[in-house]
């Protein structure tokens, strides 16, 4: 058996140590860049703006992540390493857990996007439309102040009423394929949900005459429908119940993801009750 001479020993173990000095370094790169759990990091380079960890980002372009500075920014995640122009950074994409950043006042479940400085703020129903819904709260921020709390990332919008509807005549039952579309009612209806899926989304807007018309939104046995001052009850209705329904009282859902939460209610005109 050929055996290493003693001279060869020294500069092995350099190596090795070099070795295990690379991979150690790697190792904790990673371990910066990736705080959260849930989906992998992206990784990207930053723009000429450079990136802030906490914060929401849009890609600017093949592998270019910037700012995100709007709520229709088309937000690609939340950036998760603090990157100078043209430094390799990564960010949590739809589907991860994560710290994001914000500056008001926050609760848990709160459907959020990005304000102009990149920060977390909540969706406002009254704003123009579309926004892009980026993330939703997993903890409460009591005040105005700069905060971070946790979330998980979604890639989801508010869609705007356009031309483009679908009528519902009666009972129906949706899949995730018609997510995203805008639904006019014009009679009696349950409409059963799907199990929640992150990210799809439904319109309903009443379309009937006065007081004869009650959409019944019916979710999967495991999931809730909460938002807009409704905590939300597995396996329970939300009704615009006929005697108090108005042409053009509406309800936009977002699928969470989770039976634990199950749907949010991002917006509703109109009187929306829970079933008993």
């Amino acid at each position: 058996m050929k055996r290493i001479a003693k001279q060869s020993i020294v500069p092995l173990v350099l190596i090795a140590i070099l070795i295990a000095g690379i991979v150690g370094m790697a190792a904790l790169d990673r371990a910066v860049a990736a705080p959260g759990t849930g989906a992998a990091n992206v990784t990207a380079k930053a723009h000429t703006t450079g990136v802030t960890a906490g914060t929401f980002v849009k890609l600017y372009s093949a592998g270019v992540i910037a700012p995100a500075t709007a709520s229709s920014d088309k937000i690609v995640g939340i950036c998760r390493k603090t990157a100078a122009s043209g430094q390799l950074t990564s960010y949590a994409p739809a589907g991860a857990f994560t710290d994001v950043t914000t500056e008001e006042i926050v609760a848990v479940g709160d459907l959020l996007t990005c304000d102009a400085n990149s920060c977390a703020r909540v969706v406002d129903a009254s704003q123009a439309l579309p926004q892009r819904i980026a993330a939703i709260a997993l903890e409460a921020a009591a005040d105005a102040n700069a905060h971070t709390i946790d979330c998980i990332v979604v890639a989801a919008y508010t869609p705007g009423f356009n031309a483009t509807t679908t009528a519902i005549t009666g009972n129906v039952s949706l899949d995730a394929n018609s997510s995203g579309r805008v639904y006019r009612v014009t009679a009696d209806a349950v409409i059963t949900l799907p199990a929640t899926v992150l990210g799809i989304t439904y319109t309903f807007i009443m379309d009937g005459p006065d007081g004869t018309v009650q959409i019944s939104l019916s979710p999967n046995a495991n999931d809730m429908i909460r938002g807009m001052g409704a905590d939300g009850t597995n396996n329970k209705d939300v009704i615009n119940t006929k005697a108090t329904a108005k042409r053009g009282d509406f309800i936009t859902i977002i699928g969470e993801g989770t039976a634990a939460i199950g749907w949010h209610i991002v917006r509703q005109s109109g009187t929306w009750a829970q079933e008993g």
